[in-house]
């Protein structure tokens, strides 16, 4: 049950956009945002119940960038809401680049990058030189999140709302497809053999 609804809570936040667009076309404001904020609430409860099973001596964690996110979006709800507005329900996407921004930029504050800690999880002996590249590539994240930020700003104000959607659900996500793997065919093709 919990692997289901983690695969539905990320394919609904992944076709976020394409959402809005049906819903501004079929339904009035409030309608949309009562059941986003439904979604919401029920994922922080089970990220919350997630976290008491696997950390049971933890508390509720609200610098989690998940139930940070999930957090914002039952905020946005009820400002669509009180205001009769559909900004606040297309500012979600801004808040995720944000977000992502703020957690990938904090940890170049630690000692370990987030993308050290998530390379760790496969290999445990990571070399100085390996952590320079990490910290590097967490550095190119960040301006990419940025960029994608401000974009999503330019779409919310400046463009039609099936523009939003295009780029909101598709045009990032293959902006950050391709950064990915256009950094492992870097790595592959450039980083390695300098290693070896």
């Amino acid at each position: 049950m919990s692997q289901v609804l983690k695969v539905l809570f990320t394919v609904l936040f992944a076709l976020y956009p394409f959402i809005i667009y049906f819903g501004l076309n079929q339904f009035e404001f409030w309608q949309i945002a009562a059941v986003l904020a439904g979604l919401a609430l029920i994922r922080i409860f089970w990220l919350h119940k997630q976290r008491r099973t696997s950390h049971p001596q933890k508390t509720f964690d609200f610098n989690s960038g998940t139930i940070m996110s999930a957090c914002l979006l039952l905020v946005f709800a009820a400002l669509t809401v009180f205001t009769d507005h559909a900004l606040w329900l297309k500012l979600y996407p801004v808040v995720v680049s944000l977000t992502l921004f703020i957690t990938f930029a904090a940890s170049l504050k630690t000692q370990k990058c987030v993308i050290q800690r998530l390379a760790e999880i496969r290999e445990k002996n990571i070399t100085a030189e390996k952590q320079r590249y990490m910290v590097n590539l967490t550095k190119v994240w960040c301006g990419f999140f940025v960029l994608n930020m401000m974009l999503s700003l330019l779409t919310l104000y400046y463009a039609s709302l099936a523009t939003w959607t295009l780029y909101n659900g598709l045009i990032s996500y293959l902006l950050m497809g391709s950064l990915f793997v256009g950094e492992l065919a870097y790595r592959h093709w450039v980083v390695i053999p300098k290693t070896l």
